[in-house]
């Protein structure tokens, strides 16, 4: 039996608590604790979601650093906004090709004109439970009126047709009749068929890896439902008023209008906003880590930036060639040297220095290495976070060594120069993440970076 996932936003007692990532969640104990005193949280929100503890000998739950609408109890969700601004999460995700984490109560999105490559699963998914609750309560059938000639009617007889076509004529064995046919070939059930098909069609052209197998026999699972219902060589009904929403579907078929919107979303290529609290399309509950976003957007749209640079390319430093290890070998006269000594015996590999970006030119050397750090600052970095990138800074040989934070909104953005540490300058950068141009903040970013790189050159 299939079960409908819960709609977040719909559901009459369903309550929206607001808050920010790191921050306080103003729930009452009782909202949250069950008759036995223990958390009556939904299954795998605490401490992924949720953390709780103890403060002034009273329960305290803060959210963690994932950002979207996420259930907390059978009552309760809560809206984790980013606790930095952030103008556009959208345009993030679809520079990074980040996917999100999926959750399977529903929420509505707002639809936009601009397709992602990594909504597709997303919106495959949503259509194919959107399908399931179809078939579950029912295919849409209409009445198709059909008329044919024969000498065995049933009916209605078109009395004044078959008098002018046959009994005029002298045939008197024959008569024209019509009738109405219940028929599940209509523009609703013909337009999910098209987008069904077009989702099979592209899935069947990807290489299987996961979940692609499923995803196609489930899609095929789809058409047989739908099997009585013609395939649009063009997807004509989208221009049809119950398509569109603009004659209201009857009131034991309301459930077609989520499939609906997504089939019309997925054959006109539009894509959603995670941005906007509301929209008309129903689909899993999307979740942001934007810590780990906010890493891969700064370094990616660095690499765009700086794609013209014949020398000076920027690295991943958590992956090779931007990878380095952390120790390195001793030259064999300098050991020897050295009194009688053994390497540490430890489990597991050598450790690494992984600095989040690596800016490397042709010949080998690291004019800069930088950590994207997700992290509060207003005036220097925490000690922590300095020691780390100057670490990797001695280790990469690199005469600049920086943190990158996002600016917040009673600070300025851009460069700022904390000083020396031994022969390696600090800095940090400061990225206003609500910026109205984000592209522009970020090529003015790699501009100023090149300019400091290129001011250290002998």
């Amino acid at each position: 039996m299939t079960v409908a996932p819960l709609n977040l936003l719909t559901e009459p007692n369903r309550v929206i608590i607001p808050c920010k990532e790191y921050g306080p969640i103003d729930v009452a104990p009782e909202d949250v604790l069950g008759p036995d005193g223990r958390l009556a949280l939904l299954p795998r929100v605490l401490n992924k979601y949720v953390q709780a503890d103890f403060v002034n000998e009273g329960l305290r739950l803060s959210a963690k650093g994932t950002s979207g609408l996420i259930p907390l109890t059978d009552r309760i969700a809560l809206q984790v906004r980013p606790r930095f601004p952030l103008r556009n999460l959208t345009h993030m995700v679809t520079v990074c090709g980040y996917v999100p984490t999926m959750l399977p109560a529903l929420r509505d999105y707002q639809l936009t004109d601009q397709a992602s490559d990594w909504l597709l699963d997303v919106m495959a998914d949503a259509l194919l439970a959107a399908l399931d609750m179809v078939s579950l309560n029912g295919l849409l059938r209409t009445y198709r009126h059909r008329t044919e000639a024969g000498s065995y009617p049933h009916g209605r007889i078109n009395t004044t047709a078959s008098m002018l076509r046959y009994a005029s004529r002298g045939v008197n064995h024959k008569a024209e009749f019509s009738w109405f046919e219940r028929t599940a070939d209509n523009p609703p059930n013909r337009c999910l068929k098209s987008a069904v098909a077009l989702l099979h069609a592209r899935y069947s052209r990807m290489p299987r890896q996961k979940g692609v197998r499923q995803r196609i026999a489930r899609l095929a699972e789809s058409m047989r439902v739908l099997q009585d219902v013609r395939l649009e060589s063009r997807p004509f009904s989208l221009h049809d008023p119950q398509v569109r929403g603009d004659v209201p579907l009857p009131e034991t078929r309301a459930h077609y209008r989520p499939a609906l919107e997504l089939a019309v979303a997925i054959l006109t290529g539009r894509g959603i906003s995670l941005d906007a609290d509301a929209g008309n399309v129903s689909m899993p509950t999307l979740l942001v880590k934007t810590e780990d976003l906010f890493e891969e957007f700064i370094r990616v749209s660095l690499q765009k930036a700086l794609s013209h640079h014949t020398t000076l390319s920027v690295l991943d430093g958590n992956q090779k060639p931007g990878r380095l290890r952390l120790y390195e070998g001793l030259p064999d006269a300098e050991s020897e040297a050295l009194p009688a000594h053994e390497k540490p015996a430890a489990s597991g590999k050598e450790p690494d220095a992984n600095p989040d970006i690596v800016f490397r030119f042709g010949d080998g050397t690291h004019p800069l290495v930088a950590d994207v750090k997700y992290s509060n600052v207003k005036g220097y970095a925490e000690r922590s976070e300095v020691e780390q990138v100057v670490l990797y800074g001695h280790r990469y040989r690199s005469p600049v060594a920086m943190t990158i934070h996002p600016c917040r909104a009673d600070s300025k953005k851009g460069l700022y120069v904390a000083g020396r540490i031994g022969s390696t300058i600090v800095a940090q950068y400061r990225v206003d993440l609500g910026a109205d141009d984000l592209e522009a903040e970020l090529e003015e970013m790699a501009k100023q970076l090149g300019d400091l790189i290129t001011s250290q050159k002998p």
